[in-house]
């Protein structure tokens, strides 16, 4: 999850927008990717260009479902921890897919493939083999 410190708040809530706050920086703690998603959304007739960061898949879902003429997404990157891409830092690469499925202990693991066609996996099992796991569903 995101966090944020109440002194970071700009002005009051819902002084932009009604159910709306406006932050000066967010955290967030967990060492686990989250996505990027721009999108674009129609305001008084025009289309105004957005970034919705979202923790997980459940919210990628939410937002996945609420496409239509008026929001349309143009993009999804996922903003990958280096335990996952073996590499020294945090990775931002555009994705071509992402799919959930359960490996052998019953838990739910997600594969992100990115544009040039690697997938990450957020499991921390050593001998982790994406083709073991079972009930595999593709949600973008």
């Amino acid at each position: 999850m995101f966090r944020t410190k109440i002194k970071d708040i700009q002005g009051e809530p819902g002084m932009f927008e009604d159910g709306l706050a406006h932050w000066h920086g967010i955290s967030r703690a967990l060492n686990m990717h989250w996505y990027h998603v721009c999108v674009k959304e129609r305001h008084d007739g025009r289309f105004i260009s957005m970034t919705e960061m979202l923790n997980d898949e459940t919210r990628l879902l939410e937002v996945l479902k609420l496409q239509n003429e008026d929001f349309v997404i143009t993009e999804i990157q996922g903003l990958i921890p280096p335990w996952m891409t073996g590499s020294k830092s945090w990775r931002l690469e555009i994705l071509n897919a992402v799919s959930i499925g359960y490996d052998r202990n019953g838990a739910v693991i997600c594969l992100l493939e990115v544009e040039g066609g690697k997938i990450y996996a957020d499991s921390h099992e050593c001998s982790f083999d994406p083709k073991l796991l079972t009930n595999v569903r593709k949600i973008y």
